[in-house]
């Protein structure tokens, strides 16, 4: 993938909004990229019975509110970022708003801070889910503080499944592109299922160690493929068995990822609104940065 030019760093409110920014300042030193910084507002003044002219007042005061705000997180930056903007979007779909904003300015990274997750996001998906379901560009949750360069990214990828080849190549990519501009080693993670959920059990019984060691030499092969095929190099191969989820997350913590870069899929009828995918359960275990790809 090209290099980020473009960052819109946006939330529904300033909670989260100086660390993220940090981080896409951060990124703008090394790659010259513009930012941008966006809150979405709407209040019910929107549908009260005023004359258009009033009305127009009043929204008018409450996003020149807000926008002194976003100034003022700008202000500490204005001499070490080149190209900034503030804008105020006015829109009671805040993802409708973000969606929109990312196409018409043709961003190339999205950087939202996250939230706390909870059960219940399993049946109605959050705003972040939504997000890095239908963005066109890699989506950053920001759930940390400022970086530092160096560090580790990790890439987690199913290379196994070659019906999302080119998934995995965004992921891959968009890692190396990440951990070059922080200076970071580069760690890329495969997990394949436990053998209980592959083999029957009488195979397992008699060549347990055997059939697992094919799954490992299969997955490392293929990574290691899509590496030369990318020019990928001086990147550390970790290929796990157990459920994805659980698994990245304790790799990432293992360590210390800066960044945990993974792919998803996008949605659509109910899938869309419920039950998350391994990128979206992968998400609520982990305390680090994730950043999403689209397929």
């Amino acid at each position: 993938m090209a290099a980020f030019e473009k960052l819109l760093v946006v939330n529904d409110s300033l909670d989260g909004m100086p660390e993220a920014l940090s981080k896409a300042a951060l990124i703008e030193h090394y790659t010259g990229a513009e930012v941008e910084v966006a809150e979405v507002i709407w209040d019910t003044v929107e549908d009260e019975p005023l004359n258009e002219i009033d009305k127009a007042n009043l929204i008018e005061a409450f996003t020149a509110a807000e926008r002194h705000g976003l100034h003022s997180l700008l202000d500490p930056y204005k001499d070490r970022i080149a190209w900034s903007e503030a804008r105020v979007l006015w829109n009671k779909r805040t993802d409708e708003a973000i969606l929109d904003e990312v196409r018409q300015q043709g961003v190339s990274l999205l950087i939202k801070p996250g939230v706390g997750y909870g059960l219940t996001d399993h049946l109605h998906a959050p705003l972040d889910w939504r997000l890095i379901r239908e963005a066109p560009c890699p989506v950053l949750i920001s759930q940390t503080p400022a970086w530092q360069t160096g560090g580790n990214v990790l890439a987690a990828v199913d290379i196994a499944d070659t019906a999302h080849a080119a998934l995995n190549d965004k992921v891959l990519l968009t890692a190396r592109t990440l951990a070059d501009t922080l200076n970071a080693a580069l760690h890329l993670c495969c997990v394949h299922s436990d053998l209980g959920q592959s083999v029957g059990a009488l195979q397992v019984a008699m060549d347990y160690q055997g059939i697992k060691e094919d799954m490992r030499e299969a997955r490392s092969a293929a990574l290691a493929d899509a590496m030369k095929r990318l020019g990928i190099e001086d990147a550390t191969a970790h290929i796990k068995e157990g459920k994805p989820a659980p698994v990245i997350a304790h790799l990432a913590s293992e360590l210390s990822a800066t960044v945990t870069v993974m792919g998803t899929a996008a949605r659509s009828g109910l899938e869309k609104l419920m039950l998350g995918n391994t990128a979206e359960d992968t998400l609520t275990r982990l305390e680090g940065d994730v950043l999403t790809v689209r397929d």
